[in-house]
């Protein structure tokens, strides 16, 4: 393995790992104010995840091999992580983004929605990641 691989591929779970820590803060919102402060302090975060995670996972393939672009496991890795930022940004974002806007103050029903949503995205998002792991580690 190249110099740096095993930094590289710390610094990029870890950076997963931010991005996924998403699903155990939703939880804890209990109001508007609640979401408000969360996004607030949430973004900044997120716009760093995103540019850690892609920036390392192209100094990953450049580290190792471009060739692995052209193995199936691989664009099929690469769509399944894309699928978890999808779920994530167009599913739990935009309802947090919602409830931030609302009017109300506490908005019961749109926070029990957003944890509803967020069992099942973060159970996709883990079922997801679990199948790039395992394509990752059997390459086949």
């Amino acid at each position: 393995m190249p110099a740096g691989f095993f930094a590289l591929i710390i610094v990029h779970v870890s950076a997963v790992l931010v991005k996924i820590s998403l699903f155990f803060a939703i939880p804890r919102l209990r109001s508007v104010d609640d979401v408000r402060t969360f996004l607030a302090r949430w973004r900044p975060v997120q716009r760093g995840a995103d540019w850690v995670v892609w920036l390392t996972g192209a100094g990953l393939i450049a580290l190792t091999n471009w060739h692995l672009l052209t193995q199936t496991w691989m664009l099929v890795s690469i769509v399944l992580y894309l699928l978890v930022f999808v779920l994530i940004r167009f599913v739990l974002m935009r309802e947090l983004d919602q409830i931030s806007a609302s009017r109300k103050r506490i908005a019961e029903d749109e926070i029990r929605h957003l944890r509803t949503s967020n069992w099942c995205v973060g159970l996709v998002a883990i079922g997801l990641l679990g199948v790039i792991g395992y394509l990752m580690m059997t390459r086949p």
